[in-house]
């Protein structure tokens, strides 16, 4: 039978496999009602195994301890067990250790036989467990303890006489650390690779002088020059060491780590594609964003981190951008005064614009800090209601709530984007994509160094993919300063 651990782990992988087909966008209706079936059987059969490991448990504390025994008065008399697992067991242990002692067991015969005269009940009864003071008492000090509990982290028992005897509530899993969620890989798109080199053909210059010829008059001629542009795969990779105790001995410990190494993986992957700087990693987007589409000229800035220093629940090491070119750039109105909401979003719709004319698309994305998408979504009119909808949830207008969008673009909002830095682009496989050579995988050995006479093993997590930008200019990036 799965121990409570492997059950757990197995209804998180359940739990995100739901979430996975739920949150797929290329599945129809009926796809996800068949994706959902097949999961269902698996749900089942999980909570019949939850239900018969409980079962066991309480049939298990049911039973009490089951100790040695010992012959007292010709009676075989069971002795408790002396590991303590519950307040039960404890009030167990106690009844059996009364039913032990000699002068008990008088007592008991005298009231048994009621014919014997009334001075063989006169018994002194005593079980020295302490002195009988009202300060040193099992009552007094032994249940609530002098000086309290120990330090959290050490000794989690009372300090008192009977302290061990009052277990601490052990509550089940691991309360984690939170992270920020990642949403920048899930706007691109990926394709199989075979090799690590990759390598595309574009039309980087095309001559077309088509027109209007008289008769037997030369033709006019067009022409087309081609470049080649070369990419390659990066490993991100991730490791721990375990003894081979803890394995044994703390199954939960190892599912969860497991799960933390895949984690930082897919959040060093989606740094990566973002800004990157290339082999043995990969070369991210900002990392191209020379290439950009760049209206204004605008002074490049130097070693942008993302996600910016000091940021909560990032779990990542940061990827540095040595040179981030900006496309745009929105002043506030004065001195020392950040741009306003209206400033923001005309800033966007500019940048809308100035991909539109460069690739003939319109962006299907906009990535921005949270603090800043805050500054447009409590932006208010002349007589203070919210443009973007009130707190009870009715839009601008009492119309339908149009959601976390902006001219009817979906905003991706994230700390890895530091504030004061917004990414407008047009996703698609015609403009970026991510080539997989490897998915992520796990492998783990005690072979690693001196594991094997150390008593270790060492798990380790990979995954080898590069990132393809077919247009740079299908991206514009624009900065947000004060006054």
């Amino acid at each position: 039978m799965p121990n409570t651990a492997q059950l757990t782990a197995r209804g998180r992988e359940i739990a995100q496999s739901i979430k996975d087909i739920d949150a797929r966008d290329d599945l129809s209706a009926s796809q996800k009602s068949e994706a959902l079936d097949k999961i269902q059987g698996e749900w089942d059969s999980h909570m019949v195994e939850v239900k018969n490991s409980e079962r066991a448990s309480e049939l298990a504390a049911k039973m009490g301890p089951t100790g040695d025994t010992r012959e007292i008065d010709g009676e075989v008399i069971e002795l408790p067990q002396m590991e303590v697992r519950n307040l039960g067991q404890i009030k167990k242990q106690l009844a059996a250790s009364m039913l032990t002692h000699p002068e008990y067991r008088k007592a008991v015969k005298a009231l048994d036989d009621f014919s014997k005269p009334k001075s063989q009940f006169d018994l002194n009864f005593s079980v020295d467990v302490k002195d009988s003071t009202s300060a040193n008492n099992i009552m007094g000090e032994g249940l609530y303890g002098t000086t309290g509990p120990s330090a959290v982290g050490q000794n989690p028992f009372l300090t008192g006489a009977f302290g061990p005897g009052i277990l601490p509530t052990f509550l089940p899993g691991i309360v984690e650390q939170l992270f920020f969620k990642i949403g920048i890989a899930d706007l691109i798109s990926s394709i199989p690779v075979t090799t690590p080199d990759l390598s595309y053909l574009t039309e980087s210059a095309a001559v077309m002088n088509s027109g209007a010829v008289a008769e037997s008059a030369l033709y006019p001629f067009s022409s087309e020059t081609f470049s080649r542009v070369y990419e390659q795969v990066g490993k991100i990779a991730n490791a721990a060491v375990l003894s081979d105790e803890a394995i044994k001995d703390a199954p939960q410990l190892f599912s969860f780590l497991q799960g933390r190494l895949i984690e930082g993986i897919q959040r060093q992957e989606e740094v990566q594609m973002l800004a990157g700087s290339g082999y043995p990693g990969v070369n991210g987007l900002l990392q191209r964003s020379s290439g950009f589409t760049k209206p204004q000229t605008i002074t490049a800035v130097s070693n942008v981190k993302f996600p910016a220093t000091g940021t909560n629940g990032a779990g990542v090491v940061q990827a540095n951008v040595s040179s981030l070119t900006y496309g745009r750039k929105i002043t506030g109105a004065s001195t020392g005064v950040y741009p306003t909401a209206t400033a923001i979003a005309e800033g966007i719709f500019d940048a809308f614009v100035d991909i539109q004319l460069s690739v003939f698309n319109t962006p299907n994305a906009i990535v921005m800090h949270p603090r800043d998408f805050e500054i447009l979504r409590l932006a208010k009119d002349s007589s203070g209601q919210y443009q973007g909808g009130s707190f009870f949830g009715l839009a601008y207008g009492q119309s339908a709530n149009a959601g976390q969008s902006l001219w009817g673009v979906s905003v991706v909002t994230t700390p890895a984007v530091p504030q004061g830095t917004i990414l407008v682009g047009y996703f698609d496989s015609s403009t970026i994509q991510a080539a997989r050579r490897e998915g992520i995988s796990m492998q783990m050995t005690n072979s690693n160094g001196t594991d094997f006479v150390n008593g270790n093993v060492t798990i380790r997590a990979e995954e080898r993919l590069g990132l393809l930008v077919y247009r740079p200019s299908a991206f514009e990036l624009i900065q947000l300063v004060n006054g």
